[in-house]
């Protein structure tokens, strides 16, 4: 029988978020089970996929952890079919939970070398119908109300421990 450690890591993560967050949205929870996270964090470690610490993204930005990913999309209380602007994404996981929750995605990138990037893998991964602007300006030519602006590579967005 083959053992899948980062399977066996997972199942222990969401086991201890659901004892202290029950309330999670199945959405996003079954997102987390179906969605590999060691693919987009090649070089991490066990403890940047699931545990406290945060891997790096794009442009040497910080990533939140898996927890805090999941609780800033979960507080976000995203419905289906509402249109969400996502500022300085850090990774293409997050991007990929988002989509869990609601597939009207815009992003915002300011730096070019990122938004090419950013634009490419988005591409890649059969989302190229998502929009990726160069300033938050532009969100007022976007047809459709925005719901909100998720900002995030702000460190003091990540919620704290414990929260």
């Amino acid at each position: 029988m083959n053992r899948d450690p980062e399977k066996e890591e997972k199942d222990r993560f969401l086991e201890t978020l659901l004892n202290e967050h029950p309330g999670i949205s199945p959405r996003l929870l079954a997102g987390v089970i179906r969605l590999p996270r060691a693919p987009f964090f090649r070089n991490s470690s066990q403890e940047s996929l699931f545990g406290s610490n945060r891997p790096t993204g794009w442009g040497k930005r910080v990533s939140p952890s898996l927890k805090e990913t999941i609780l800033i999309l979960d507080e976000a209380e995203i419905r289906t079919g509402e249109k969400v602007a996502i500022w300085q994404l850090t990774d293409l996981y997050f991007l990929l939970l988002l989509l869990e929750l609601t597939t009207r995605v815009v992003i915002v990138e300011e730096e070019p070398e990122i938004r090419k990037a950013i634009h490419q893998s988005v591409g890649e991964l059969g989302h190229a119908y998502i929009p990726v602007l160069s300033s938050l300006a532009e969100l007022e030519n976007i047809s459709g109300t925005l719901s909100r602006l998720i900002l995030v590579s702000e460190p003091s967005a990540f919620p704290e421990e414990g929260r």
